[in-house]
């Protein structure tokens, strides 16, 4: 909030362009390949400064792994026609594991230290790990807060922007359609944003 990465208009849009191009080479690319490195490099480039100032925590950078890692794999259990084979599990583990080591996130914190403790197991049991940490992340930090309010406004108003006004109300009640109770509770979001 304090920087306005999220919240200003004018850099709302080139923020949003930087992080799709990066996650893009990032989830595209082979991790072997210069191009993923590259990425990679700039995005511990982009929070270098935060996280050596205090502003982003280890804890925050694990936890954004944690939905990178787990949102896709939470929607696509819920929504589609099959769940995930535990080969397609232990794949995504072990992809977002590899993500975060090249990030440098501790995953110390993770009930068995990320898989460490006792040794690499496989992917699927540290994205397990990772969830069962970020649940438990979510209880003790997703509280409402204003500032998650006015985020939560800025990232709707800038998607809904060329919406037609008269539909706005009706994509401002989708997004909060999607979010789950706590998340709601989280962006101060009591009684639907329009009734």
């Amino acid at each position: 909030m304090a920087t306005k990465q999220i919240t200003s208009t004018d850099i709302v849009p080139k923020r949003l362009a930087d992080t799709g191009v990066l996650m893009f080479e990032i989830e595209g690319s082979s991790p072997s390949s210069t191009r993923w490195h590259e990425a990679v490099a700039r995005t511990n480039r982009i929070h270098e400064a935060y996280r050596k100032a205090g502003k982003i925590s280890n804890d925050d950078m694990l936890y954004t792994l944690s939905l990178f890692a787990g949102e896709p794999l939470k929607w696509i259990s819920r929504y589609e026609w099959r769940g995930f084979t535990i080969m397609e599990k232990a794949a995504i583990g072990t992809f977002w594991k590899g993500v975060g080591d090249a990030m440098d996130i501790d995953m110390s914190l993770l009930p068995n230290g990320g898989s460490g403790r006792d040794g690499w197991t496989d992917g699927s049991h540290w994205l397990d790990e990772l969830l069962v940490w970020s649940e438990d992340y979510e209880s003790q930090h997703m509280l409402p807060d204003v500032n998650n309010h006015e985020l939560a406004l800025a990232t709707m108003n800038y998607i809904l922007w060329p919406v037609p006004k008269a539909l706005m109300p009706l994509g401002y009640c989708a997004f909060q359609s999607l979010m789950d109770d706590r998340l709601t509770k989280a962006m101060m979001y009591d009684k639907w944003l329009y009734t």
